[in-house]
């Protein structure tokens, strides 16, 4: 059963089992909690809420991300323009000065707190490998929140597990991008592991599994839903689960044609 948290947005931060030098990833879809708060005569406030997180991780980090997984090879990324394609808490943490954006042109994060400057200089040769910030959450033992959003949209960590353990059913890309800095520009060539084109990835079994056995604990706060688990809990029941031969993911040939079938219209 959930855990009810009683009063409003504000009130999670404190709720939470966090201690002060936590380093939290936030996932979030914060619609119904902007709904719920205007259900109560209020407004959402953003900012608030990101600063409620703040002062719970007086020691830690905070990180919220900022993927452009929109791009394509040979697509520029402006490191300080390019909009994040992950919800409106990270546009709106886009525009604050607290926060450092990473260097990674598909997963970076806006990242604030002790090693925010450490996780802004990460600049690995692959984008969900070593020294990615995947990697460095498994490292640093992070934390992570997921707001209103399945896994399934939420819990990129997942391919950095397939990747170390090298999966058929993904395969490394290997990509160039322009990348736009304040004060230089440059093109980094990097590895994609990514999925085979007749491949989708599909976290339900994930999610369920890892809300039954506890590893993923559940809150509920008015009728926003939160998940939340430490990522080296998490990172065990991917491991286990594909040493069990269960699915992390599901044939789709009719994605697959489509995909050809686009390719050949764009070429025309």
């Amino acid at each position: 059963m959930p855990t009810k948290i009683s009063g409003t947005y504000l009130d999670l931060a404190v709720a939470l089992p966090l201690k002060s030098n936590d380093s939290l990833f936030i996932a979030s879809d914060v619609t119904q909690m902007a709904l719920d708060a205007r259900n109560d005569g209020n407004a959402f406030n953003a900012n608030a809420f990101i600063e409620s997180f703040q002062n719970v991780l007086s020691e830690g980090d905070l990180l919220i991300p900022a993927y452009t997984d929109n791009l394509k090879d040979g697509d520029t990324f402006d490191h300080s323009k390019s909009k994040p394609t992950t919800g409106a808490l990270s546009n709106k943490v886009g525009r604050r000065k607290d926060f450092i954006r990473s260097k990674d042109p598909l997963h970076s994060v806006y990242a604030w707190g002790k090693s925010a400057t450490t996780i802004s200089e990460l600049d690995g040769q692959s984008s969900l490998g070593e020294d990615s910030i995947f990697h460095w959450m498994h490292d640093n033992k992070a934390k992570m929140m997921c707001i209103d959003v399945h896994f399934q949209n939420s819990l990129t960590y997942v391919h950095f597990v397939e990747e170390r353990r090298k999966v058929k059913y993904r395969k490394p890309y290997n990509w160039t991008i322009k990348r736009v800095f304040k004060e230089h520009s440059d093109e980094k060539s990097f590895v994609f592991y990514s999925r085979q084109p007749w491949v989708l990835t599909d976290l339900e079994l994930l999610q369920n599994k890892a809300i039954e056995k506890g590893v993923a604990q559940v809150f509920e706060i008015n009728n926003a839903t939160i998940l939340f688990f430490e990522i080296l809990e998490m990172h065990q029941l991917i491991e286990s689960m594909l040493d069990n031969g269960e699915k992390l993911h599901r044939i789709n040939l009719v994605h697959f044609a489509k995909g050809i079938a686009k390719r050949i219209l764009g070429k025309s």
